[in-house]
């Protein structure tokens, strides 16, 4: 088995709404605007509802209240809206996905935490359009959820073997099956024709020096997910600022000092973040 195939054979689990590839494929053609790509996504009332809520946020942080789709679109941008379309849709079509190896809740907090450290990570390193970092970090395990669905033996073995410690199982993955939940999440994301750039954060941040266009991006989601096991799983902050490559500092620009910062802030804005994505899923940390 390999991902491509494992994903080509998982059509019938992954798919998303309609009305996403209807604005993937509206965003290549000059016809449409942002009225048009309104109407589109007015036609899911609970896609409509959610992405307001969300760019009405503290994730955008804009003056003054966004009141209709089209404003949002000329607003926040046709890439973006497309990233947050994407992650509500992924978030709702992935939650349906029996699991019997993770607890969905820890899941998505963990993606979540991810992904905001992720767009606060970008944020400090200048990075242009941070808020599209979030939405890998959000979607960088998915791959995991595609593997315990499809291939719960070996996965169950993988994690025995783990024994708790979430920073191996990359490595034991590549090991067992011969590739990863990341090589896996990289292969959705060209299923579902995502930018280049989250293709590459996400089917490459376990080994980031793998990314051929967009190295920074994948050097930046394995970033935040250390950062993110320090904040959750009480890993050692001092073992891993030591193990970040020098690689990663000159790639992303980025001192000690920041990080500490990100660490700081990410844990002050998560509640909020996590209730807009999973708005029916008890925050529990």
């Amino acid at each position: 088995m390999t991902p491509d195939k494992l994903v080509q054979g998982s059509i019938d689990l992954i798919s998303l709404p309609e009305v996403f590839f209807q604005i993937n494929e509206m965003l290549d053609d000059p016809r449409f605007g942002a009225v048009e790509i309104g109407n589109v996504i007015s036609k899911d009332p609970a896609m409509t509802a959610r992405l307001l809520k969300i760019v009405n946020s503290a994730l955008y942080s804009f003056p003054s209240r966004i009141d209709t789709l089209s404003r949002a679109v000329a607003i926040v941008g046709i890439d973006e809206i497309r990233n947050v379309a994407l992650a509500t849709a992924a978030v709702e079509q992935f939650n349906d996905i029996p699991n019997d190896l993770v607890d969905m809740t820890d899941f998505w907090m963990r993606s979540v935490y991810c992904g905001v450290v992720a767009r606060i990570l970008a944020k400090e390193c200048s990075v242009l359009h941070s808020e599209r970092m979030f939405i890998a970090g959000l979607l960088h395990e998915l791959g995991s959820l595609l593997l315990y669905n499809k291939m719960p033996g070996e996965c169950r073995e993988i994690l025995l073997a783990a024994d708790g410690n979430h920073k191996i199982i990359g490595d034991l993955e590549q090991d067992v099956l011969g590739f990863t939940y990341a090589d896996v999440g990289g292969e959705l994301a060209k299923l579902w024709k995502l930018p280049t750039s989250l293709q590459e954060a996400i089917g490459c941040h376990l080994f980031p020096e793998k990314a051929e266009d967009y190295r920074l991006d994948a050097h930046l989601i394995n970033l935040a997910k250390q950062l993110t096991g320090i904040i959750l799983f009480d890993d050692d902050e001092t073992e891993v600022l030591a193990g970040i490559t020098e690689l990663s500092s000159d790639l992303l620009r980025i001192n000690e000092d920041q990080i500490v910062n990100v660490l700081k802030k990410a844990p002050m804005e998560i509640s909020e973040v996590f209730d807009l994505i999973l708005p029916n899923v008890q925050f529990s940390y």
